[in-house]
């Protein structure tokens, strides 16, 4: 696949299976033994990932702001919104800095960087950096300095 088809295969991604919620469907774009943050998890692992994304956070959504495509990676520049209203059901989601802890209620608006290799047409490798501590200080686990 070319740069730009491996960039609209990770937009499909966020269209058809991130953004409704349906992890199945998002797990789909990844192969059978996709890596996640450097861990062989498998389409199976990653659909786990985003069912504990989506229980701690119901109305989760990305935005794409910039994507950039070079060969067989994609990287992304991403704004992520919810409110939290759940807990986690694979304590790991997050870093694990939601396990536990009860729903605040609150909105949060998030900076991530995600970046992902395709391999045949499917996801072989994503890792993301987020803004975590934000996200902390927006929910109000973590006060402001």
């Amino acid at each position: 696949m070319s740069a730009e088809e491996n960039k609209a295969l990770v937009q499909r991604l966020y269209d058809e299976g991130l953004n409704r919620r349906d992890a199945a469907a998002a797990a789909a774009f990844y192969t059978p033994d996709a890596k996640n943050h450097g861990r062989t998890v498998g389409r199976a692992g990653m659909q786990k990932v985003f069912e504990g994304l989506f229980s701690a956070f119901p109305d989760f959504h990305y935005r794409i702001e910039e994507a950039t495509a070079a060969g067989d990676r994609v990287v992304c520049k991403v704004t992520m919104t919810g409110t939290h209203l759940g807990r986690p059901t694979l304590p790991e989601v997050f870093s694990g800095m939601l396990a536990g802890v009860a729903p605040t209620g609150k909105a949060v608006r998030v900076l991530h960087f995600h970046s992902f290799r395709v391999s045949g047409g499917q996801i072989s490798e994503h890792a993301a950096v987020r803004d975590d501590l934000g996200m902390m200080f927006q929910l109000g686990l973590v006060p402001r300095p």
